[in-house]
């Protein structure tokens, strides 16, 4: 582990469609090819979060991919490497949103948080901390929201992170498509995929229907 700037960065392995992507580390943001595509990160109070996630293992990643800085902004592509996450729920996900009578949740379906206030109680986050998009062509709005809604209120962020996210430019690099395509197609990479029961991983789904095949 790296310490940088304040921050812990963890290196896992990254996807198999990663692995020739080199390792970049932020210095106080540099422009964009220093993320690479690293999916996992720690804010400050990352040990705690380490620690409740070893005794809650869970399918988590970052939605930063070393592509994004050809088609999305500064500032989109920041919120992908350092400030949300996509993960699948688990059962206590499924109880706690049932519980408040939101949506219907099941068991492995996609969800989209942030980072910062993951380790807190549901009730203690602010607003839009977890969000889980109907399908794939949703995560662009869902995530442009949560940066509309809960940035703004989310004390977990620490300062460093908010300055930097507010510094960075939106304007997209120029002459290419639109980033809810680009969205889309990068979801697809990350093996996400459109069910009837909202997003799924893509392995989850085969391994169901394997375990299913197997029972019959």
């Amino acid at each position: 582990q790296h310490q940088h700037h304040g921050y812990l960065t963890q290196h896992h392995h990254a996807p198999h469609h990663q692995h020739h992507v080199p390792h970049y580390h932020h210095h106080g943001y540099q422009a964009p090819p220093q993320y690479g595509g690293y999916h996992s990160y720690d804010g400050t109070n990352g040990q705690a979060r380490r620690d409740a996630y070893h005794s809650h293992p869970q399918k988590r990643l970052l939605l930063a991919m070393a592509t994004d800085q050809d088609s999305l902004s500064d500032r989109q592509c920041y919120v992908r490497s350092e400030m949300v996450e996509i993960f699948a729920a688990t059962e206590k996900d499924v109880s706690a949103r049932h519980s408040k009578g939101a949506q219907k949740l099941v068991q492995g379906q996609v969800g989209i948080r942030c980072v910062h206030c993951s380790h807190l109680r549901p009730r203690d986050r602010a607003e839009r901390a977890v969000c889980y998009p109907s399908s794939i062509s949703r995560i662009y709005q869902t995530v442009a929201d949560m940066q509309r809604f809960h940035f703004e209120q989310c004390r977990e962020i620490p300062l460093k992170i908010r300055k930097i996210y507010k510094s960075l430019k939106t304007t997209r690099p120029r002459g290419v498509g639109s980033p809810q395509t680009y969205w889309v197609q990068s979801a697809k990479l990350l093996d996400l995929v459109d069910t009837e029961n909202g997003i799924q991983f893509g392995a989850d789904m085969k391994q169901k229907h394997e375990e299913t095949d197997a029972s019959s």
